[in-house]
């Protein structure tokens, strides 16, 4: 196999399924360093921002100041602040994950999952389409027919990475 045929072949994949192995070896070499409780955190995070979002809105104090957040980019700002307050809250929970790193087949699992999480959590968020709008590949894959099934796959596949 040539060098041109391997580079033709490489360069029909989609971006958006180079943008997510991208995320996925990140979010793995993150757990190999430090064990997967960044990873657990910020999964667990993501569900209750998109609450919070859907629920700013209707919010006695904060929900004037929500509404003038039309845009979709300050939207998704939004999210990102959302986000962040919730890794800081479900962090401080003290939920117990294992402390070793250097468990490179769950953290591959750990980064598979997460991407998995993230992807479905995004496609689910209309908020978080000015960011990325992933292709029809990713959408048909992902979408609203199998939403559940990932989102349960994902959290039972990080269940197991951190309990070895």
């Amino acid at each position: 196999m040539s060098f041109d045929a391997l580079a033709n072949s490489l360069g029909s994949i989609p971006t958006d399924w180079i943008i997510l192995g991208g995320l996925a070896l990140a979010a793995a070499l993150s757990a190999v360093r430090s064990g997967s409780e960044r990873i657990c955190t910020l999964a667990l995070a993501l569900p209750g921002a998109v609450l919070l979002l859907s629920a700013l809105p209707t919010a006695a104090i904060l929900g004037p100041i929500a509404k003038q957040v039309s845009t979709p980019v300050l939207q998704a700002a939004l999210f990102g602040v959302l986000l962040a307050v919730m890794y800081m809250l479900v962090s401080r929970i003290g939920l117990s994950y294992n402390g070793g790193s250097g468990q490179t087949i769950q953290a591959g699992i750990a980064g598979l999952a997460f991407v998995v999480i993230l992807v479905t959590i995004s496609l689910a968020t209309p908020a978080l389409g000015s960011i990325w709008t992933f292709g029809p590949q990713v959408q048909g894959v992902f979408g609203e027919t199998y939403r559940l099934w990932w989102l349960i796959g994902g959290y039972a596949a990080l269940a197991f990475s951190r309990r070895t």
